[in-house]
């Protein structure tokens, strides 16, 4: 079945991506086998010709576009953009993490984002992130480091001595309950932490500069329901949304360039905790790499802006699917089933950047792939959360439409899809990034 081929580099992708840095190099593997070239942002692209290139930010995000031929020359065509983020909610190790408290030595950490913090209890779990060494020759270089063996493990009081948590809820304090445990403490332990990262990147303790470190499950993804139609998963919001665009980009370059439209893939940082980053979607980088690729083609500042005028925008992070256990926190007529089809998200508060035009537009060319097509809004007495999607709507101007795939348990440390949507999501994408005829205008 074709949506077997998609989930299976799904599985793959999630299990080689642990960190945003990771998904970040996950993503070129798959550029760079299929012909795209990096981009250094720091050198002139003053004679940019038709083809595949990408360009990192910061390891943690990265654009990836097509310039086709027609592009240049006629000075007329937009761009088709799915935007998407690498981050997920977790817990980070703090600069100096190690300390050692009633015999256990213990690592400090930090919540990033809105995690479900009941979820890291008691799992199996190991660091990875990126360390900056200093080689021999003094200069820095940034390396990225993966364990992939039970390291730590945040343990849960016994109910023996928190009788009443089943009947008034578990509450953690982010300072006090978090801190994983690491090793039991012994004179031999001391900078225990800086000694295994230092023997897995093969230098000396002293050549670690600093590190931005982070605590992943290390229960692969894996397929489950009666008939295998769920995929349990970490980091599914947004590595999901993530693979889905690089993979659509991807084919639809496979496809030709026979328009003067340029698809492109963003993948950003920092959207669980508000995008206002340097590799976030608040930061000029999308905007640049466009501009850049108007000049570098030969066009004009009118040229950027006309240009713009013709983009659109998916924004593609992953939905909530109704849960049988709680009803009731869901909006009664926008229920949306897991294996239904990409979801498009609405919401007045402008929390998601759909409008009627780009959601009918989205719609339509789901109708010509023969893709199912759901619609969420949130109850209106809850918060809701937000994407990428406002922010590059307001920041560019271009129109956008939020959609996702839908999920249950999101922010958890496993979190579940369905196993025929991946396919679909991607199917639409790459639809889209061909769409001149169905979404221009």
């Amino acid at each position: 079945m074709p949506h077997d081929a998609i989930l299976s580099d799904l599985i793959e992708f999630l299990r080689a991506s642990p960190t945003p840095y990771h998904a970040v190099e996950s993503a070129i593997s798959r550029l760079s086998a299929a012909g795209f070239a990096p981009l250094d942002p720091t050198r002139a692209w003053s004679d940019l010709q038709a083809g595949r290139y990408y360009v990192k930010q910061g390891d943690s995000a990265i654009v990836a576009f097509v310039v086709p031929a027609a592009f240049g020359a006629r000075a007329a065509g937009g761009f088709r953009i799915v935007g998407a983020h690498t981050d997920s909610p977790n817990l980070r190790l703090k600069p100096s993490p190690e300390y050692t408290r009633e015999g256990f030595v213990q690592l400090g950490v930090e919540v990033y984002g809105g995690a479900l913090l009941n979820s890291w209890l008691d799992r199996e779990l190991s660091i990875a992130g990126r360390v900056v060494v200093r080689d021999a020759g003094g200069r820095l270089e940034t390396r990225l480091v993966r364990f992939d063996r039970p390291l730590l493990r945040v343990a849960q009081l016994a109910i023996h001595l928190d009788r009443d948590v089943n009947e008034k809820g578990l509450v953690l304090n982010r300072q006090e309950h978090l801190a994983p445990i690491f090793a039991l403490a012994s004179k031999d332990k001391s900078n225990a932490l800086a000694a295994l990262v230092a023997a897995d990147l093969d230098v000396a303790p002293a050549a670690i500069v600093s590190s931005e470190l982070m605590l992943h499950d290390l229960t692969p993804p894996t397929l489950g329901g009666l008939n295998e139609e769920f995929l349990f998963a970490a980091r599914l919001d947004n590595l999901a949304m993530c693979h889905a665009g690089v993979t659509a980009i991807v084919r639809a370059a496979a496809q030709g360039d026979d328009h003067d439209l340029v698809p492109m893939v963003v993948l950003f940082d920092h959207e669980e905790v508000g995008s206002g980053s340097a590799y976030g979607a608040e930061s000029p980088l999308l905007a640049t790499v466009i501009e850049r690729i108007v000049d570098g083609t030969g066009g004009s500042r009118d040229g950027y802006h006309r240009a713009l005028a013709r983009s659109l925008c998916v924004s593609a992070d992953m939905a909530h699917a109704v849960h049988p256990n709680y009803v009731e926190r869901h909006e009664a007529r926008h229920k949306v089933a897991l294996d239904g089809g990409p979801t498009i998200k609405f919401n007045a508060q402008q929390r998601y950047a759909t409008c009627a035009r780009t959601a009918a537009l989205f719609q339509d060319l789901c109708r010509r792939e023969d893709i199912p097509v759901q619609q969420y809004a949130h109850r209106t007495d809850l918060p809701c959360g937000s994407t990428i999607g406002p922010i590059t709507a307001s920041r560019l101007g271009i129109r956008t439409v939020d959609v996702g795939n839908p999920m249950l348990s999101m922010h958890s440390i496993r979190e579940m899809t369905g196993t025929r949507d991946p396919e679909r999501m991607t199917r639409a994408l790459t639809a889209f990034f061909r769409s001149d005829d169905v979404l221009s205008g």
